[in-house]
């Protein structure tokens, strides 16, 4: 299986910009020379953070089973109930987490100020909906 992950991750002024990329690299294993951080202005001028890291196959695979390990049990039922609105219709798995959650540690969903990861598979694996299944077989391993 080959699969690439896309991470982004929006930091406002406020926020700790510093701190936000060390829990990137503690809480989900990604090099801190695969993150990018650019500036953009906001609605009301202020000064935002687009933060956003590309992972490649081996980290890819790592992160999508921590992240589901890692959810609590509650979430994992909600998330695998509605799976269908979680995969577009190229296959792409996306998953919203909170910030705030990852900034303590932690992993939990969230739909609000949220990480924006989207799990990519190539068309060699997702044949037949593979890669789908594999995502779901996750949920159930101990």
């Amino acid at each position: 299986m080959t699969l690439s992950t896309s991470i982004h991750i929006v930091a406002h002024a406020t926020e700790d910009v510093p701190k936000i990329l060390q829990k990137i690299n503690d809480v989900f294993s990604i090099p801190k020379e695969k993150i990018l951080v650019s500036s953009a202005e906001g609605h009301w001028g202020n000064e935002i953070s687009l933060i956003k890291a590309d992972c490649g196959h081996k980290e890819s695979q790592v992160l999508l089973e921590t992240i589901i390990s890692n959810l609590k049990i509650g979430e994992k039922k909600f998330l695998l109930q509605s799976i269908s609105n979680s995969f577009d219709e190229k296959d792409n798995f996306y998953i919203r987490l909170n910030k705030q959650s990852m900034c303590k540690g932690a992993i939990s969903l969230s739909e609000h100020d949220s990480i924006r990861i989207r799990f990519k598979a190539i068309k060699e694996f997702n044949q037949n909906n593979k890669f789908r299944d594999h995502v779901m077989s996750l949920f159930t391993k101990k």
